[in-house]
């Protein structure tokens, strides 16, 4: 692990400081994952599986060129798979884009990032996968039990601020969360996402 390690941080002196951080989850509704389950199973029951199968769908995101290259082009790149606790596996990574792909302005974030939830009418299933997979919650005053919450508030740092546009500085990135009219969802809670590398990759939702 610290020859790992140290390979990553030899990769990121030679080509500079990562530009993306990018979580990839394990989705446990995967066909390859309930076709092998038994109803009366839980996905947790069978980590081996798991692991197998986010193994080789982080596999199948790094080598897709549509889908790695959405953001820009990328020169090098680092990745860990977590497993935390009774959690699903989920992947870390690290990417350094080429130079005239990097994010200098908050324009150039708009393009490609948004943190507000899809229409229903415009693309029901990227509706779905973002409402069903990316929401934070519900925590705060309306759930005070959930993981996430510490000494009444949440570690996330969830509701976060309205914003009317995106702020970038030199330690965080932040997108805006803007709400679309009459939707039950609250905005504030939807972590930022990009649309092309989500729907390959989420196989199944519910009606």
């Amino acid at each position: 692990m610290r020859e790992r390690c140290a390979d990553a941080m030899s990769i990121f002196a030679k080509y500079g400081a990562p530009d993306l951080f990018i979580t990839f989850t394990a989705n446990p509704k995967w066909p390859e994952i309930t076709e092998n389950f038994r109803p009366s199973k839980h996905t947790t029951d069978s980590p081996d599986l798991l692991a197998r199968v986010i193994k080789l769908k982080l596999k199948s995101l790094m080598d897709n060129p549509t889908v790695h290259g959405a953001l820009g082009k990328s020169i090098a790149q680092v990745y860990t798979i977590e497993f935390q606790k009774r959690r699903l596996p989920h992947a870390h990574i690290l990417s350094v884009l080429l130079a005239a792909d990097k994010f200098s302005t908050s324009e150039h974030v708009d393009k490609f990032v948004r943190a507000e939830i899809p229409s229903s009418i415009e693309n029901l299933r990227l509706h779905k996968i973002v409402t069903k997979c990316l929401m934070h919650g519900p925590c705060g005053i309306d759930n005070p039990e959930e993981p996430c919450m510490e000494v009444g508030q949440c570690k996330k740092m969830f509701p976060k601020e309205f914003r009317t546009e995106t702020t970038m500085n030199v330690s965080v990135l932040l997108c805006p969360f803007l709400p679309l009219p009459l939707t039950p969802f609250t905005p504030y809670s939807l972590c930022p996402l990009h649309p092309l590398p989500l729907t390959p990759f989420v196989s199944h939702l519910p009606k």
